[in-house]
C-alpha cells in the first residue's frame, strides 16, 4: 500500500521501494529492541483511522 500511495504521488519506483525499505527495517529493529512478540492485528492510538 505505502509502495502504490507514493508511486501515485508520481515519486520514482526506486525511491518508493527504499522507502518501503526503511520502513519494514525500522520496524523490525523497534521489535526487536523492544522483545515484544509481533501483533498484525495492533493499531497505534497515536495513529488516526
Amino acid at each position: 500500500d505505502i509502495y502504490e500511495r507514493i508511486v501515485a504521488k508520481g515519486k520514482s519506483k526506486k525511491l518508493a521501494l527504499i522507502a518501503v525499505c526503511n520502513k519494514l527495517l525500522k520496524q523490525a529493529f523497534a521489535i526487536a529492541k523492544s522483545g515484544l512478540i509481533y501483533d498484525d492485528s495492533y493499531r497505534s492510538i497515536l495513529v488516526k483511522s
